[in-house]
């Protein structure tokens, strides 16, 4: 009678937790997201342009998952990308972020200590539940991705970061304004590229349509000459030996004196910059991207700096009268200075970078949202799942193994295959603060209002200030 009994507590007892179990799986569950570009027109549309297409985004994503998990809602957060970092900032610090948002990739590294984040090392060494038996992902979900999803790890060795898809930078260039110059081959150095900037300016165009009044196109082409002008001391700054300089490494090079911008190499890029600059158009230190973007697309400037994701604007915009082509960042070679060698190939300067780039919060955590959120982060990054979005989208590239995207961006294909660029770009090198300061601080120097002593001696303090930074948190 007593087996008899205990028999009979211990099926109620399995009743009992299977119900709960059932229950657990059947609560609802919403989470929140902020997709940035991916976002649906419907909520925020990517254009003033009311005749642009509509773009469906992450929707038909939500709506198919939603389907497999009829208890879980998934609410979409609209915000603007223009100063998405002091509204992402707030949100992350006050606790009141979405439960994945999207972010950028040096931002995350570099907010490592706040606890904003969640490392997502762990669940990529899980299976992707949504990839079917023997392909990329099944085993290990990190094994979708392409090797650039492992470019921004913090120095922490964790990645805080899913990415899903690759942008990249070149140089759009007008075809008949190049003619008219008497241009006759794309420039395949740095210096013939120079040499073309001074023929469009001596036949009355701006050689370059340049936004002055923030980072982007300045410390892309920073960025470009540093990994040149510095090849040589990769392996003095790389402690880790993966060929990547992350900011505590270059931090540390600059508290051991091995960095400085008054090396003989930082100030011979800061004069290479300036010669860069008398190559922009009249006003370009306060022009903002628009009015780069208009400037070219009017056909006035020979080249304009930009990344893939300009490409379908270029293409359809209805003041554009001319053809156009992109190129790849041409070589810097001893031609430029003796300071660098012949023969340093090319690299991929913008590995690590996309716009399917998302974070989930610690706010996940305290919802007790996190593990659902990174299950819609697996689903998302299928192959059948992504290659949609960004074919719509039409301005990135995949970073997972077997996606498609738009074949417009052919491109930019070539560049996307380089080997990782190992240094950042001077606005990612060390931390944000330090990106704004170098911005206040190059500007007067392009201008011909600072000379560069005293522009080497202002970066040099900020440097060390933000090295202080990044090694003490």
């Amino acid at each position: 009678m007593k087996r008899c009994n205990l028999q009979i507590l211990f099926v109620i007892f399995a009743v009992v937790v299977l119900a709960g179990v059932m229950e657990a799986q059947d609560a609802p569950v919403t989470i929140t997201i902020w997709p940035n570009s991916y976002t649906p027109s419907r909520l925020l549309p990517a254009s003033a342009d009311v005749t642009a297409p509509q773009i469906q985004g992450i929707d038909p994503a939500i709506a198919a998952y939603q389907a497999l998990h009829p208890n879980v809602t998934i609410e979409i957060v609209t915000q603007p990308g223009d100063g998405a970092r002091t509204w992402l900032t707030s949100q992350l610090s006050g606790g009141i972020a979405p439960d994945i948002t999207w972010n950028q990739p040096d931002w995350a590294a570099e907010d490592y200590r706040k606890n904003w984040l969640v490392p997502i090392d762990s669940y990529l060494e899980k299976p992707n539940p949504y990839v079917a038996a023997g392909q990329p992902g099944s085993e290990k979900w990190h094994d979708l991705f392409e090797p650039a999803i492992d470019v921004w790890r913090a120095a922490d060795d964790k990645l805080y970061l899913v990415l899903a898809d690759q942008v990249q930078v070149g140089i759009y260039y007008n075809k008949a304004i190049l003619d008219q110059a008497g241009v006759a081959e794309m420039p395949a150095t740095w210096e013939e590229l120079m040499q073309a900037a001074e023929k469009i300016k001596t036949a009355g165009f701006s050689p370059f349509a340049q936004s002055g009044n923030n980072l982007d196109q300045l410390t892309w082409v920073s960025g470009w000459l540093t990994n040149f002008y510095y090849a040589s001391k990769l392996a003095d700054y790389d402690t880790s030996g993966d060929g990547h300089l992350s900011k505590t490494e270059m931090a540390q090079a600059v508290k051991d004196g091995k960095y400085s911008f008054n090396d003989e190499a930082n100030r011979a890029r800061l004069e290479e910059m300036k010669r860069f600059s008398t190559y922009w158009q009249t006003g370009a230190l306060g022009a903002d991207g628009n009015a780069a973007n208009r400037l070219f697309l009017t056909g006035r400037a020979g080249f304009l700096i930009t990344g893939s994701w300009m490409y379908s604007t270029v293409v359809s915009d209805p003041d554009r009268t001319f053809d156009f082509g992109v190129m790849y960042f041409p070589v810097v070679d001893s031609s430029t200075s003796p300071l660098v060698a012949d023969g340093i190939a090319p690299t991929n300067k913008a590995a690590g970078y996309g716009s399917f780039q998302y974070s989930v919060t610690q706010a996940a955590v305290e919802r007790g949202t996190v593990d659902q959120a990174f299950d819609f982060l697996m689903f998302l990054t299928t192959p059948e799942n992504l290659s949609p979005m960004i074919t719509e989208a039409g301005f990135a590239l995949p970073a997972v193994k077997g996606a498609e995207s738009s074949p417009s961006l052919e491109p930019f294909s070539e560049s996307i295959g380089y080997p990782d660029a190992p240094f950042q770009e001077d606005d990612s090198m060390f931390d944000f603060e330090f990106a704004q300061k170098f911005l206040a601080i190059t500007s007067p120097y392009f201008a011909g209002d600072q000379d560069l002593e005293e522009t080497v001696a202002q970066l040099d303090v900020e440097l060390k200030a933000a090295a202080d930074r990044v090694l003490g948190g």
